[in-house]
């Protein structure tokens, strides 16, 4: 009988902690991500930054980014901290807003007239880049993402 009770009690603290500590468990982490935009050649315009959780209309469709944002550009380079974000795969689209439109505008050949760069400064050709030479995992407190912006050649 005391063996019972033992039981009994181990199982109803088993099951309350677990009331307990399920909310704790399931809670979400969060970081808080550094993105430092390094060579910009100017100060004109706005910098506009997408961050993106999957490929899905990654870099030029910003309607599925989960953080898009256009900043004046104060200074080279240009730190801009994010808090709270959802640890997770992420990679981030940037470019150097020239006229206004919050587009990063391109010729007829389809490259880009202003300034640009991502997450993990891939090697980019006419096409720009895919989600996953761009993606990086955000796990930790803090993260600092370095991104070098890209010109295209003088014409």
């Amino acid at each position: 009988m005391f063996e019972l009770k033992i039981r009994i009690d181990a199982i109803a603290l088993l099951t309350l902690s677990s009331l307990i500590l399920a909310p704790i468990a399931s809670a979400e982490l969060k970081s808080n991500l550094t993105i430092e935009i390094d060579g910009l050649k100017n100060q004109k315009g706005e910098l506009c930054f997408k961050l993106f959780s999957s490929s899905f209309d990654f870099p030029d469709n910003d309607k599925n980014a989960v953080v898009r944002r256009c900043i004046k550009i104060t200074e080279d380079p240009l730190k801009i901290t994010l808090k709270d974000v959802a640890s997770g795969s992420y990679a981030i689209a940037v470019f150097q807003d020239l006229n206004g439109d919050r587009v990063l505008n391109r010729n007829t050949k389809g490259i880009p007239t202003e300034g640009y760069g991502f997450s993990n400064n891939p090697i980019t050709r006419q096409d720009l880049t895919r989600y996953g030479d761009c993606v990086f995992l955000l796990a930790g407190a803090t993260e600092t993402i370095k991104i070098k912006i890209k010109y295209p050649p003088p014409k």
